[in-house]
């Protein structure tokens, strides 16, 4: 599900889509979703329930000039009113240069390698996201979970190690964050990944006011066979977070029709936390349409029950992603 960090590099000058210039491409998708919720799950912020439409777009922008450096820039934008309050913002941003044979330093803004779940609804099984994910992203101080720095990605034959130096990914500008991923194939089919990150949890007077979960351990595997694709996910914090655990299997009936069920729960030490000693779960089941090769149609259902005070809320969504 999660690239590595060499695929993520070769990616870069890969990417699908049409010609803007000699060795450059761009592609990127547009993302239309109906969505309705009943008031508790607040989807929109305004505490009422929701039926109603919405639309986001990606476009990504890929050039490789040289034999070893490719370059990529990821923008995504959003709906906008009457007002005018659209907003465009840098998801992705980064160089990728293969310095030596196995050997590729990225450097920039990049999506968080550590974590199962994929940034973009396009690379989703599902269109809800995990609370596994939701973690790590509440804990980069960046836009997309995204993290900045520079990472150095080396291919040992069975594994592939990346290690990387970072800002503090909570946003301290005085303070780093340090990564490493290890990604290996054991078997046909099966890929498992394990990822550690640092975070500073001494916030001073003027830092960014977030719930610090200090260093984070990610373990995931994903498995595929035929139409089936499993994946598994166990995470834990230093600070705020006990356990995180996240299943999903799809499985395609055949190319145009597909089905996932995804399962998730995060459980904190206290509490006094973003998350409860009573673990949170988020369960959605959700039917895919590939109605062409360039339009997928998802139908789903998500219900979140809140462990700490028996709560629970359902939002059905109906998207459309359409890519170019």
């Amino acid at each position: 599900m999660k690239k590595n960090m060499i695929a993520l590099a070769v990616a870069a000058a890969m990417v699908p889509g049409f010609a803007a210039a000699a060795d450059s491409k761009v592609s990127g998708f547009a993302d239309i979703t109906y969505i309705n919720a009943d008031a508790d799950a607040d989807v929109l912020g305004n505490g009422k329930e929701t039926s109603a439409f919405t639309a986001n777009a990606e476009v990504d922008f890929a050039s490789k000039l040289s034999d070893i450096v490719s370059v990529r820039t990821d923008v995504d934008f959003n709906i906008g009113g009457n007002d005018g309050a659209a907003s465009a913002i840098i998801e992705q941003a980064f160089f990728a240069a293969g310095v030596a044979e196995g050997v590729t330093v990225i450097g920039g803004v990049f999506n968080n390698p550590i974590g199962w779940q994929a940034v973009d609804v396009v690379d989703r099984y599902q269109s809800t996201n995990l609370l596994t994910y939701d973690v790590l992203d509440g804990q980069t101080a960046l836009y997309g979970n995204s993290i900045a720095g520079v990472a150095v990605a080396g291919d040992l034959g069975p594994v592939t190690v990346t290690g990387a130096v970072l800002n503090d990914i909570g946003g301290l500008t005085d303070k780093n964050s340090v990564a490493l991923v290890v990604n290996a194939a054991p078997v046909a089919g099966l890929d498992v990944e394990l990822g550690y990150v640092t975070q500073e949890t001494d916030h001073e007077d003027g830092s960014p006011t977030i719930d610090t979960a200090g260093n984070v351990t990610n373990l995931n595997a994903t498995y595929k066979n035929a139409g089936l694709t499993i994946g598994a996910e166990y995470m834990t914090a230093e600070e705020l977070l006990e356990t995180g655990l996240s299943f999903t299997a799809n499985y395609m009936f055949t190319p145009a029709l597909g089905a996932t069920i995804a399962y998730s729960s995060v459980k904190g030490k206290d509490a006094t936390g973003p998350w409860q000693d009573d673990a949170d779960t988020r369960t959605s089941v959700a039917g895919i349409w590939n109605v062409a090769d360039n339009l997928t149609s998802k139908l789903e259902f998500t219900t979140d029950d809140k462990g700490d005070n028996n709560d629970s809320t359902n939002v059905v969504n109906l998207r459309f992603i359409a890519k170019f």
